[in-house]
Formats: C-alpha cells, structure tokens, sequence
C-alpha cells in the first residue's frame, strides 16, 4: 500500500507549495548562475552582467525574482545596489527539501 505523505496534512502541503514555489525560482539557468556567482562574494548588479553576459534588465528581473523568495540581501553604496546570497533563507529551503523527501 503506498502511503499519500500530503493526505490530510495541510502543513506538508504548505511546506509542499513552498518548496514547488523555490525549485520554480531557482529552476531557471541564469537565476542559478547568479547564485553561483553570489556564493563567492557581494555583487552590483553592473558586475553580474558583465560577468554572465546578459542585458542589465534581464539580471535585474532575475534578481527581482530572487529578492521575491528573500534568497538575497541589498544594500545600497552610493549609487550602486549590493547583492549577496541570504545564507539564512537558503539553509531554511534546504531543511524544507530534506524534510520533505525524509519523511
């Protein structure tokens, strides 16, 4: 008999639609090559470009797509914004999959 892990459990399937709503964030190639690029240090976003050579406006639509889950952090120098990975979120979202696929 197999064992529906989501029957009856509103929780688990909050926790199921949360993750579903990561894994559709991060899903996409160049949202990842940011986060690679994030793991090593704070970036501009005239860095991130430059570095994946992509337009400025699709990175900033990639980040604004990050910055909606709370994966990055910003703060403003002088006319330039800051990026960096949000280490907290991300270890949160990791702990959320291996909850999931664990139980």
């Amino acid at each position: 008999m197999v064992n529906n892990c989501c029957e009856g459990n509103s929780n688990k399937m909050d926790e199921i639609l949360r993750l579903k709503e990561f894994l559709g964030i991060i899903s996409d190639t160049n949202r990842l090559r940011i986060l690679c690029l994030l793991t090593k240090k704070e970036l501009c976003v005239c860095e991130i470009f430059k570095a994946l050579k992509l337009p400025q406006n699709l990175v900033s639509h990639h980040l604004a797509r990050l910055e909606k889950l709370s994966l990055l952090e910003k703060r403003k120098e002088g006319t330039f914004i800051i990026y960096r990975l949000n280490k907290r979120i991300l270890k949160q979202y990791k702990a959320l999959f291996n909850q999931i696929l664990k139980d």
